[in-house]
């Protein structure tokens, strides 16, 4: 059996062009699972010849259009030829056009007129760019760039540096839109809005001379279920509180909305959830990071060193009134709490006196209490009542955020994949990766495009094409 495909061009005047494309033949008396339709070979084939006419129809069509001037409608005469390629989804296109000589009038234009400059000026399809750009933020470059050329008739899989260099780009300018456009919608008002607000840190390149540097991480939902990410690196950022309100706005925020921020106590966190919010807000401590510090004093309890019986009763009585603390914090009694933590510390310099335990296991004790004395006090107001805003369905955590740290950081920048990072570059890959997470990276690439889209833009004496 043999076979082709033909592909049929019909131009605005009724004419129709037949193009061949691709030929192929297969047994018919021996069919076999590997014979049977389309391999992925023959299909990229289809798919390359294809935008190789398709393309150069296009282009052959533009450039008739743009030959004659728009104000007198005479023809423009034809400088010289050039060819440019074009990357795209479906392999590298190159194409022939011509340039043409300023209309004799003068008016519509005085300039060179290169058709090819205005249709392609970044030599790149917006397609192509944008799934390389959404596969380099959720995967390494290299390893995105190998996949797109496995399933699609790239000739090469793209360069690992153009991978980087795009996305970096999109990134910036999605940060510059989220300043500067209006949202395309005017969502409805939210009733109320829970965000919570932390930290990460990712790895940095050598040059920079520290270790790691700071993420700052947002996760907000509105009482309708939506939900959105937003991830920044407070030293590469513009506009920052700016920014994290534009995506409150777009949850429903209003100057008369709500707004709960969680955190752990942080000044930080807890400032930027604060002023961003265009609302009126209200703080909460996170309960993970609260009840981490009791988890921490009780671990150094249950060390208390052996000795005998009596020594063993009095840790047991000690472990005990510990574990009361978190019981009174989780009912919203941070001052009931601060009154055991001094009475524990009465009683371990009555019990220094009373039985021999060794200076650096009291130190120890008496330390991590001080500290979680020092904690509650500073983050005294933010304790609410955890056990009745669990019942009411109320947020008492950032686990929502601790997972956005996971997704976010941990499966791009982690150290597992063995990866240093600068500020910059990581500020940028956040950006689109967030707009990715969020399923909004479509939509916002191309209202990027769209806005820096120039038809019929003036092309100086020596464009480069």
């Amino acid at each position: 059996m043999k076979w082709r495909i033909l592909l049929e061009l019909t131009e605005a005047t009724g004419s129709v062009q037949t193009r061949k494309m691709i030929t192929g033949s297969r047994p018919t008396n021996a069919t076999s699972p590997e014979t049977i339709g389309l391999t992925l070979g023959e299909g990229k084939s289809v798919l390359a010849a294809m935008q190789i006419h398709l393309v150069q129809a296009q282009v052959d069509g533009y450039c008739q259009h743009r030959r004659k001037c728009a104000h007198c409608g005479s023809r423009r005469g034809i400088k010289d030829w050039r060819t440019r390629q074009l990357t795209t989804l479906f392999g590298v296109v190159e194409v022939e056009a011509p340039r043409f000589n300023p209309c004799r009038c003068g008016v519509a234009s005085r300039r060179i007129v290169s058709p090819l400059a205005e249709i392609m000026p970044d030599r790149c399809t917006q397609e192509h760019e944008r799934i390389l750009v959404k596969m380099g933020s959720l995967a390494a470059y290299g390893r995105a760039a190998a996949l797109m050329a496995e399933f699609l008739p790239l000739d090469k899989a793209p360069a690992i540096e153009t991978a980087r260099r795009r996305t970096l780009r999109v990134g910036a300018r999605l940060e510059q839109q989220t300043l500067t456009a209006e949202p395309l919608a005017s969502p409805s008002s939210a009733q109320s809005i829970a965000g919570s607000v932390d930290g990460g840190h990712v790895k940095s390149i050598r040059s920079y001379q520290i270790r790691s540097f700071e993420v700052i991480l947002a996760c907000a939902s509105n009482d309708q279920g939506d939900q959105r990410l937003f991830s920044s690196v407070p030293v590469e950022a513009d506009r920052q509180r700016q920014q994290l309100s534009a995506v409150l706005r777009d949850l429903g925020a209003r100057p008369t909305t709500p707004v709960t921020v969680l955190s752990d106590g942080a000044e930080g966190p807890r400032f930027l959830g604060e002023t961003a919010s265009p609302g009126p807000t209200r703080h909460v401590l996170d309960w993970f990071h609260l009840s981490m510090r009791v988890q921490h004093v009780t671990q150094t309890a249950r060390s208390w060193p052996r000795g005998t019986k009596e020594d063993l009763q009095q840790g047991d009585l000690l472990a005990k009134k510990i574990e009361r603390i978190r019981w009174r914090l989780w009912h919203g009694r941070p001052q009931g709490a601060l009154d055991l933590i001094d009475e524990i510390l009465q009683d371990l310099d009555t019990l220094k006196r009373q039985i021999q335990l060794t200076a650096a296991y009291l130190k120890k004790l008496s330390g991590v209490l001080q500290d979680l004395e020092t904690y509650v006090s500073r983050q005294f107001s933010s304790i609410i009542n955890y056990a009745a805003a669990r019942r009411s369905g109320e947020p008492i955590s950032t686990a929502p955020t601790e997972s956005a740290v996971h997704r976010l950081l941990h499966r791009r920048m982690t150290a597992k994949q063995q990866m240093r990072w600068s500020p910059r570059g990581a500020h940028l890959m956040l950006k689109v990766r967030t707009a990715a997470m969020n399923g909004t990276f479509e939509r916002d690439h191309i209202a990027l495009c769209q806005s820096t889209q120039y038809p019929n833009r003036r092309v100086g004496r020596h464009p480069q094409v």
